[in-house]
């Protein structure tokens, strides 16, 4: 499935972005998994120029020409790029997971440093 993405398309597969389509360019998702075939291609990653002028380079590769000219190839880097975007989405999931305590096993509490400035103000 592709959806419009600011200026371009994102492709999704089971709710996961795993490409993008950009400037008239495809690029797929890398990471270890794959990223030395786009390495190894030649093909730079997508580029993200930030309104302070930053420029971030995205875990996205320029698909190689004969890639997108060969569909049974095409379809083996698409599945990769979905494998190593799913990496990704389970990756920030167990980042997102809130701690839980080694004694009771409910969510970690963080403990205060005292009373917040709203709190403070009410007295």
């Amino acid at each position: 499935m592709a959806r419009r993405l600011f200026g371009g398309w994102g492709f999704y597969r089971d709710g996961i972005m795993f490409g993008l389509f950009s400037r008239d360019t495809i690029y797929f998702r890398t990471d270890e998994g794959n990223r030395k075939d786009f390495e190894t291609a030649g093909m730079e990653p997508f580029r993200y120029r930030m309104p302070n002028g930053k420029t971030i380079d995205m875990a996205y590769h320029q698909v190689p020409p004969e890639v997108l000219e060969d569909g049974e190839e095409l379809a083996r880097w698409a599945g990769k790029a979905h494998d190593s975007a799913q990496r990704a989405a389970q990756s920030r999931k167990a980042k997102s997971k809130p701690q839980r305590s080694p004694v009771s096993g409910q969510p970690a509490r963080r403990s205060k440093a005292g009373p917040s400035p709203a709190r403070m103000r009410r007295k």
